[in-house]
């Protein structure tokens, strides 16, 4: 049943939209800040899901620090508004600000569902990208959660349920350094992880056998190695995102994958 969905939603996006230069090729647009860019994330997706043989394009709109509000007003030199209504993406992930679900829920909520709308009328699908707590202050994880769930019911999305894998996996190895030495920013360990979750998430997928070393190219042709983990350390993060992924995914959810 999911892949007859999944066939149907992309034939029928293709059909209205096309997938940006290849129609066989779903198009993902990352609307964020430092949370999405630190570590190369939407790349490093992209080449986690050409290793299971599903074709991803993935690009940003980022900016440090900024809020889904700035990305709404253009701040920044942001253009994302025109990016979403160019029709060149199939899907688009909102990342709000690390601290927005805590100080100012009611800005997540009201720019998250403009964005969405917009994401809408160009027959894009919304996800919503959970962030986690800072080092610190593991307590912000509960509120930050929440809003973000709240906001996936209002909008009619997914959740991509990053914030959860932190909280889960550093329960079970508090060690793992998962943070930059600012305790708010991903590590490439981090940012391994959260690749995880999205990759799960976006291609219903099961991130189990992932590399340890996600290898692009350069514009010249060569290897440019965006994240390095050990062994053990990718195989422990791709757990954690699995069983998150395992008990928050509605399984009625259509996976972008071809």
């Amino acid at each position: 049943m999911r892949l007859v969905l999944l066939s149907c939603w992309l034939i029928l996006s293709s059909l209205a939209l096309g997938f940006g230069q290849d129609s066989a090729v779903p198009s993902i647009l990352f609307v964020g800040n430092s949370y999405t860019y630190f570590w190369n994330l939407p790349q490093t997706v992209a080449v986690m899901a050409a290793e299971k043989e599903v074709p991803l394009r993935t690009r940003q709109s980022t900016s440090g620090g900024v809020n889904l509000g700035q990305h709404w007003r253009g701040e920044r030199a942001l253009e994302t508004q025109a990016l979403i209504r160019s029709n060149e993406f199939d899907v688009v992930i909102l990342q709000d600000h690390s601290r927005r679900a805590v100080d100012h829920p009611d800005s997540l909520q009201h720019y998250g569902n403009l964005l969405a709308e917009l994401c809408r009328e160009t027959g894009a699908k919304p996800y919503v990208y959970m962030t986690w707590a800072r080092e610190w202050d593991p307590y912000m994880q509960a509120p930050i959660a929440e809003q973000y769930r709240l906001l996936a019911e209002r909008i009619d999305a997914e959740v991509i349920p990053v914030g959860l894998a932190w909280q889960r996996a550093r329960s079970l190895r508090p060690s793992l350094q998962l943070f930059d030495p600012d305790g708010s920013h991903p590590s490439p360990t981090g940012t391994y992880l959260t690749a995880c979750v999205v990759f799960g998430t976006l291609t219903g997928e099961s991130p189990l056998g992932l590399p340890h070393r996600i290898v692009s190219t350069d514009q010249n042709g060569e290897k440019l190695y965006l994240n390095i983990q050990s062994k053990e350390d990718a195989l422990f993060c791709q757990k954690v995102a699995q069983e998150i992924l395992s008990t928050t995914t509605e399984p009625s959810q259509t996976p972008v994958k071809n």
